[in-house]
């Protein structure tokens, strides 16, 4: 009996640990969103790009910067929403020239010093609930939006990465995608030329036509 009640308080206590444990990492990953915030705001690009995780730098390396350098308006209709806007907005942000040297930490720095995302990022301005997904190495986050529409359905992804909570921006994509793709629908116009107008309504950018023209 006494065997048994010590097993029952050894079970609670560490219930009670892993509880304890989890609310100390969601307090740390709403520490790392709100000084990411602050330097943000303070127009510490530096500070604030050490908040992004490597995959937020890995996927503009890898994927976007290369398609906005080489893909045309009919490979650039065949990109995910998200994909789309990136290219888009890198060409009407960069010329040709400065768009074939950009790597990730470039337009990152030179978006916070902007006070703008980095091209097909929404801007986060809170989080909501924070959930551990995977103790000591993964959360997510439900977002506040720009224009400040709390978005529970979008979550936000924080890696610990060298022992810190960083921030994927990438990981809302697939969910924004689903939410955009059915304005990009238009049989008169290509996906790419419905993303131009689509940018140009809710970002209120003069992006010319010549954002779709091959890159030589």
């Amino acid at each position: 009996m006494i065997t048994r009640h010590l097993a029952i308080l050894l079970a609670l206590l560490l219930l009670a640990s892993c509880g304890e444990s989890r609310n100390k990492q969601r307090a740390d990953v709403r520490k790392s969103f709100r000084q990411f915030s602050k330097a943000f705001f303070d127009r510490d690009a530096g500070t604030a790009a050490g908040y992004l995780s490597q995959r937020t730098f890995a996927y503009y390396d890898d994927r976007v910067i290369p398609l906005a350098c080489n893909e045309d308006d009919a490979g650039l209709s065949t990109l995910p929403p998200l994909d789309l806007f990136s290219c888009l907005a890198l060409r009407h942000r960069y010329p040709p020239e400065q768009l074939r040297e950009l790597d990730s930490l470039k337009l990152v720095l030179d978006s916070f010093e902007r006070m703008v995302f980095p091209a097909g990022a929404p801007h986060f301005l809170d989080i909501g609930t924070i959930r551990i997904t995977t103790p000591g190495e993964e959360a997510t986050a439900s977002v506040l939006l720009a224009p400040g529409e709390w978005h529970e359905d979008i979550l936000v992804t924080f890696r610990r990465e060298n022992g810190e909570w960083k921030m994927d921006l990438t990981s809302v994509f697939d969910a924004l995608a689903r939410k955009i793709e059915p304005h990009l629908h238009d049989s008169s116009l290509s996906r790419a030329e419905r993303a131009l107008y689509y940018l140009q309504m809710h970002e209120n950018e003069q992006i010319g036509s010549e954002l779709l023209k091959p890159r030589n």
